[in-house]
């Protein structure tokens, strides 16, 4: 998969819908409706298993004006090996992270360029049989009065869904560090352990702004209105949450210097 997007976009968006569905071979309404996203972007406007056709697509955007960028299929990979934090400690000037399996490492807060706030939204259809008993005369008369009722089966859908708040930084030499409300230890707090994980992991990520203050903050997948913004009609954000998350560093990257 490579994911084409568009970025650095100024307020007056729908003005460029004309240019952009031509681009992408799209209609204006289409082009309109991905526009409308808030904020100056990324929004994904095309997606294809093909590298050459993703390249080809961006360098047509970019000579119509567009900032525009290529997410490829190394670098949805890259994120999905983020180190999974299940322990961490904050010092005075760096990071310390463990995960489940004791690997660990330590990040100088200042080596912290992209601070990435957002909720995983996991959900699960699974199949529900309910039995209706129900009186029958016309089976109570052809039995003699053996068969009154008849069961009826309805088979329905049942979609649960289960919300986690996530945080990824993104550090100078590469690593990426994926933090998870619900399955992080927070001991390490101390005396300013909270009595829930959601507000430890709001604790978490108040210290880490603060002592990141050079860091982007970025949390516009805080919702799914805002992943879906992001990623537009053809990707879902319960399945590619990955790609949001390195879309949004790879845009973010281009702004350090």
């Amino acid at each position: 998969m490579h994911i084409v997007a568009i970025h650095g976009l100024n307020e007056d968006k729908e003005s460029l819908a004309k240019v952009l569905a031509a681009a992408i071979g799209a209609t204006i309404y289409e082009a309109v409706v991905r526009l409308r996203a808030p904020g100056s972007g990324p929004i994904t406007v095309a997606v294809f298993a093909e590298k050459e056709r993703a390249i080809r697509l961006l360098e047509k955007l970019q000579t119509t004006g567009f900032e525009a960028s290529v997410l490829t299929a190394d670098d949805i990979e890259k994120e999905d090996r983020a180190f999974i934090v299940r322990r961490f400690s904050l010092g005075e000037r760096d990071l310390g992270a463990t995960a489940e399996k004791g690997d660990s490492i330590r990040i100088p807060f200042q080596e912290i360029d992209i601070i990435l706030r957002g909720t995983a939204i996991i959900r699960d259809v699974t199949t529900d049989t309910v039995k209706n008993r129900s009186v029958s005369p016309g089976r109570a008369v052809l039995s003699g009065g053996l068969m009154a009722t008849k069961t009826t089966k309805n088979v329905r859908e049942v979609i649960t869904e289960e919300r986690q708040g996530f945080a990824n930084l993104y550090a100078r030499d590469g690593s990426t560090l994926a933090f998870r409300e619900n399955t992080l230890v927070y001991e390490s707090l101390g005396s300013a352990l909270r009595p829930s994980h959601a507000l430890n992991f709001t604790y978490l990520i108040s210290e880490l702004r603060r002592r990141c203050p050079d860091a982007q903050y970025d949390e516009r997948l805080l919702s799914r209105a805002g992943q879906v913004a992001l990623l537009g009609p053809s990707l879902n954000p319960e399945e590619h949450l990955v790609v949001a998350t390195a879309l949004l560093r790879k845009v973010l990257g281009t702004k350090i210097g």
